[in-house]
């Protein structure tokens, strides 16, 4: 029951929203409907923990009708995604400025999309989940094509060809394991799992999905459409796509490349793994030099998620654990760096980092709060993101020594580019841009709470989700 409201309630708001009858209160209708979902969320995870860590599952046999089984299942993993998602949609929606006046069917795309991501992560027949997965893409494509910036209908299509094609790969792939399972054949996943597949089928079957989810991470050198989409998109789409749209990839990885293909990912991750570092250094160089804050976000997040994906494939308990650790972390940081974005945009309506400058002495909340942020995104010890990339790294160290040590080298280039940014846009004299800066409204600081208590709550006490993660 709880799996079905989860998924029912926001559907139901968005076809609601759409037909345009609540007018003004379109905004309001859709927040007080994710902090719903969210409070569902919460009672979920309760009824999970207090079912000593007892999978919650839902199956509705639908065969006689659509030859298909509804399969909803809901675990650890799947747990800490839904969280993640219904924590900041709330945050998302919050923080549209009803001078941008956004239309109904913007806060409607955002709750249909919060309905497929939370199929993709409970969806335990492939099918379902393939049938989720494409759906989370048609909000975000018509997000940003609607509401973007410049040139925002041309990178919408080339986000949309970039992600149909990984798509097209991982069904090839999700067709052909069917027709491997046992008569009656099956879309389940358990049926997916036990086939013992030899290492020639492992090798192709790893490449289709490897290259769906690392189109949807993204991963280098996958990641062209991303900094461009991320650019263009109004920044709650921005949010949408980097706090948990990504997640989807890397979810993706863990329920099925792991599992379906182990002696793929132990044997061939030597190939993979300097590849995905090289894309680690490579978003993290250009963020130095990155003159845009926006796109300096961009391609730290394009740096963070690969350390995830390398802990994923490390395949070892610690390495897993910290980067499903770490996916929650990045969510929550990236939204509250886009938040930070946001305000700094509204105030000066520039994004250039050179035309900055002192605003601390002008906000000192938002200096604080910024700071905060900043700290959590560099792995700060009692932040979050310190315990997931230490476990990622010892995951790796377990894997490949030479692969572990680079990677700790990057996070020194993480402080460097956001060191450099907080300092050339917070200290030093005020610009033309920033003379005016007014520091944080009580509503715009209510807009961090969630995301600050994230922080040092997973950052001081991360045995809860690890404790959920252990079995």
């Amino acid at each position: 029951m709880i799996i079905v409201l989860l998924l029912i309630l926001p559907l139901f708001a968005s076809l609601l929203l759409f037909t345009g009858k609540l007018g003004k209160q379109s905004k309001n209708f859709a927040f007080v409907t994710s902090l719903v979902v969210f409070a569902i969320s919460m009672v979920a995870g309760y009824a999970f923990t207090f079912a000593n860590n007892k999978v919650l599952s839902l199956d509705l046999n639908l065969k006689q009708l659509l030859d298909i089984d509804i399969i909803l299942k809901l675990d650890a993993v799947s747990l800490i995604m839904i969280l993640l998602t219904t924590l900041l949609v709330p945050v998302i929606i919050a923080s549209t400025d009803k001078k941008e006046q956004r239309t109904h069917n913007f806060y409607a795309l955002i709750l249909l999309m919060q309905m497929a991501l939370i199929g993709v992560f409970t969806a335990s027949e492939m099918i379902l989940f393939y049938i989720f997965w494409e759906l989370a893409l048609i909000p975000i494509f018509f997000i940003t094509a609607l509401w973007g910036g410049e040139s925002r209908k041309k990178i919408s299509v080339k986000f949309l060809i970039y992600t149909v094609v990984g798509s097209f790969a991982m069904l090839i792939a999700i067709l052909y394991l069917y027709t491997l399972t046992p008569a009656p054949h099956s879309f389940s996943f358990e049926s997916f799992y036990q086939l013992k597949l030899p290492y020639s089928v492992q090798v192709p079957v790893f490449l289709a999905f490897f290259l769906a989810f690392a189109i949807k991470i993204p991963l280098f050198p996958f990641h062209s459409w991303q900094v461009e989409t991320y650019n263009v998109s109004p920044v709650q789409g921005s949010m949408l796509l980097a706090g948990i749209m990504l997640k989807m990839g890397l979810y993706g990885m863990i329920r099925f490349i792991l599992p379906i293909c182990p002696d793929v990912v132990a044997g061939g991750s030597l190939i993979f793994l300097p590849l995905i570092l090289f894309g680690v250094i490579y978003g993290a160089v250009i963020a130095i030099t990155q003159p845009n804050l926006k796109k300096l976000i961009a391609f730290a997040s394009l740096s963070h998620v690969g350390i995830i994906a390398l802990g994923l494939l490390s395949n070892n308990h610690y390495g897993i654990e910290g980067a499903v650790l770490q996916m929650f972390s990045h969510g929550v940081n990236v939204v509250g760096f886009f938040l930070c974005y946001y305000m700094i945009v509204k105030r000066t309506n520039t994004d250039k980092i050179s035309d900055l400058g002192g605003i601390a002495s002008a906000a000192p909340k938002f200096a604080t709060i910024f700071l905060i942020i900043v700290l959590a995104n560099v792995a700060l010890p009692l932040t979050n993101s310190f315990v997931g990339e230490f476990l990622i790294l010892l995951g790796v160290f377990q894997f490949n020594k030479l692969i572990a040590i680079i990677a700790g080298l990057t996070i020194i280039l993480g402080a460097v580019y956001m060191l450099k940014m907080y300092q050339k846009i917070m200290y030093g004299e005020k610009s033309v841009a920033t003379e005016s800066f007014s520091d944080l409204t009580t509503g715009e600081i209510l807009l961090f709470v969630p995301i600050i208590v994230s922080i040092f709550l997973v950052g001081i006490f991360p045995s809860f989700i690890l404790q959920l993660l252990a079995p």
